[in-house]
């Protein structure tokens, strides 16, 4: 077994109760996935896993700083590690520097990312994904404190998805209703009252974007799907299809895209992120 598990940032996120088994397996978490978190920490999606992680430093995890030489230190030129970004690099340093040290069996890097996987087998290192970690330490004793506070953390996690992704339906069904009745909505509002409400309008949704962005996002893709649909309703009739009918379908499919990167971007902290990057990240193709 290895001596040292280092864990990635994206298994933190997706696998916190990882943490509990510190007591039995010695767990290192680099320095720079804590500056990660911390970066990341304007959400309390991300906070509440830099938390449990310094609440679980005096059960025997390690914060461990990237060394400043090795022996067979990464190059520019090792293609392997062309594709590595962020705290890949200091992980993989970590992971190098315990392989020096105590041989290449010692370190064990736990990771969902497949460009370090990679690179880290090109150097003889092991890695594996966060659910193969859980799934071969079931049989160790847990923290209970830890793993309580882990699962809080998921749970909390859990909610903030539903809610967004249900909160997003909800607004794109809202805007459906009022694109519906339009006509009767403009009958009621003066010249004044449409000059000064489109502007508040414009406003209120990107301050709902700023700060729900995951919602804001599957709202943005459902209001393109609905643009889209609304060419052919109610018949589904192809034939009477003209130019200006194409646009709209492109400006609908061109909002649904906008709401991907919105859902992409607001998955990132969370348990999707690694599914999200799995699907359609090229890093991790």
């Amino acid at each position: 077994m290895p001596s040292r598990y280092i864990i990635d940032t994206s298994v933190l996120l997706q696998h916190p109760q990882i943490l509990s088994r510190a007591g039995n397996r010695k767990i290192v978490i680099p320095r720079a996935v804590m500056e990660e978190l911390s970066h990341r920490g304007k959400g309390s999606k991300w906070a509440d896993i830099a938390e449990l992680v310094n609440s679980s430093i005096s059960s025997g995890v390690k914060i461990a700083d990237a060394p400043a030489k090795l022996k067979n230190d990464l190059i520019q030129s090792d293609r392997n590690a062309q594709r590595l970004s962020g705290a890949d690099f200091d992980i993989a340093r970590i992971a190098i520097a315990y392989a020096e040290q105590q041989g290449a069996d010692a370190p064990c890097v736990v990771t969902n990312d497949k460009s370090l996987a990679y690179f880290l087998s090109s150097r003889n290192i092991k890695s594996i994904t966060g659910t193969e970690f859980i799934g071969e330490s079931k049989g160790d004793s847990l923290n209970k404190d830890i793993e309580d506070k882990a699962e809080k953390v998921v749970s909390s996690q859990k909610r903030y998805l539903i809610t967004s992704f249900a909160l997003g339906a909800l607004a794109s069904a809202a805007g459906n209703i009022i694109y519906s009745n339009i006509n009767l909505l403009v009958s009621t509002i003066t010249v004044w009252g449409t000059m000064i409400g489109l502007p508040a309008l414009g406003l209120a949704l990107f301050w709902y974007r700023e700060n729900f962005r995951l919602s804001y996002g599957s709202f943005e893709f459902c209001v393109g799907v609905i643009m889209s649909y609304y060419v052919f309703f109610p018949t589904f009739s192809y034939s009477g299809l003209g130019v200006t009918e194409g646009i709209q379908v492109l400006g609908g499919l061109y909002v649904m895209v906008r709401g991907l990167d919105n859902i992409g971007k607001g998955v990132i902290g969370t348990r999707l992120e690694a599914l999200w990057a799995k699907l359609f990240s090229a890093k991790n193709a």
